[in-house]
Order: C-alpha cells, then structure tokens, then sequence
C-alpha cells in the first residue's frame, strides 16, 4: 500500500509542477454525470445531474452550455431511455419512470467545437462522458465493465466500482475505436480536490495505460471520482481543424 501511495502521489507531484505539457484540456473543463448519493434507491424515478465546470467542484452550467450538452441517456435492466429535465436548475434531470434494483450506466457528450488557444492550431473536440452507478444496493457487471463503443473514445472499468474503497485498486481499460489504447495517460480527481479557480492543475491521480490499454486506478479517498483521458488524431485536411481531440471521462462514486 505504501508503494500505491507514492506512486500516486509521485504522480500528482509531477502534475502540479508540469502541468503544461498535458495541454489545456487537461486543466480545464470537466464533463459529468452524476447522482445525489452513491445509494440510489430502487423503485423510483432517478434524479440526475450534468456537470460542465472547470475542475470537478459542484455542478453548476451556465444558460447558454445547455443547448450544446445532451440530456443524459441511461442504459440498464430494461433497456435505454432518455432523461427529461426535471424543471428545476438547468443541470437537473429525471427519467420519467421508476428504475429497479440493478447496475447503470449514463451517458452525456458536449456538441463537437472547434477551438484554438492564442497563436496556436485550431483543434475539434469531441467530449463525453459515462457514469456508473448502482440502484437498490444490486451490484452486477454485464453491463458496466463491457465497451459501450458510444464514443471513440472510452474509458472501461473491468470490474464494477460499486465495492471499491479507498486503499484498494480497479483496473480500467482506454479503448480507441474498439482497440486497446497504450500509453495513454489516464487523469483523476475526486470531488473537493481542485479548488475553483485552480484550473484543475493538480490531480489526485495519474498513470499511463499499458500495452493492453489497462491501468489500476488507485484512489486515495472515498467519493465521487472522475477519470480522464485525451487522445489527438492528426487531420490530414487541416482548412477546419489542425487535430481531432477526443476527451473521454468516467464518473463513479467510491466507498459508497
């Protein structure tokens, strides 16, 4: 365990003093899902709330993101269905029926964008996000640890996060179109780490995938955590964009 935790906090070390390097989506705006508690209840409808802020603070989106994020989509035990905003805050959502007891997932993305920073190319962006959560203390992993391919980009947990604790290790896999992605640095925070306003410079976790595309993510503290991962496509017709970038996140809660 010691070593675990050198390691991560070796990693976290080298973040905070060259965080340049990761590029500027790295410390920069987060995309998520995410629920009230990790104890979902069972036989109710799901309230649901999307995050798009800098860091990983509190959600919180402002009028004019809405348009641009979908309405989060749940896939679980009966199938797929769409959430409807719960007309409240511009982040709340509802499904329109009650779940049952079982395992979940939910998925978000930001419309693509085309943006550049100063001087430098312009890049697209494709950003997205899948959430995990577990209804009515039933915990299974059919659905959660397979590739969703909703994405090109994807972070897989290999077993369900549901009985992870801080102190303990999951082992995730990136996939690229379906295929394992190495060396892919895989970024992690867990809520209340990034104060607002510190452009997320610091992670609580960092690692590099690796030949099969796996890495054991090593949480230091129990709550809600977001993985992250970045991948570059060079474009070969570079009038629109110089890049495709995809960010890929995954939300969970630990020690629920």
């Amino acid at each position: 365990m010691k070593r675990k935790l050198t390691l991560v906090l070796v990693g976290l070390a080298i973040l905070f003093l060259g965080g340049l390097f990761l590029g500027t989506e790295a410390r920069s705006h987060s995309l998520w899902l995410e629920t009230e508690s990790a104890k979902v209840p069972a036989n109710q409808p799901l309230k649901i709330n999307v995050g798009f802020n800098e860091g990983f603070e509190g959600v919180d989106i402002l009028e004019e993101g809405i348009p641009n994020i979908s309405a989060p989509i749940i896939l679980g035990p009966d199938g797929e269905f769409t959430a409807r905003s719960a007309g409240g805050k511009n982040y709340e959502y509802v499904t329109e029926k009650p779940l049952r007891a079982g395992s979940y997932l939910g998925f978000t993305e930001y419309k693509p964008f085309v943006m550049g920073h100063g001087d430098t190319p312009k890049n697209k962006y494709f950003m997205t996000n899948k959430f995990v959560f577990n209804v009515g203390g039933s915990v299974s992993s059919d659905l959660v640890t397979k590739p969703q391919a909703r994405s090109a980009l994807e972070i897989v947990p290999l077993t369900n996060p549901a009985t992870l604790k801080a102190g303990g290790s999951l082992k995730v896999q990136v996939l690229f179109e379906g295929k394992p992605l190495p060396k892919a640095t895989v970024l992690g925070d867990f809520r209340g780490f990034n104060p607002a306003g510190s452009w997320g410079l610091a992670k609580a976790f960092y690692c590099n995938t690796d030949k099969n595309g796996e890495v054991d993510f090593l949480p230091v503290r129990d709550g809600l955590w977001i993985l992250k991962v970045r991948y570059a496509v060079p474009n070969q017709d570079k009038s629109e964009a110089a890049e495709t970038v995809y960010l890929s996140n995954l939300t969970f809660f630990v020690g629920g």
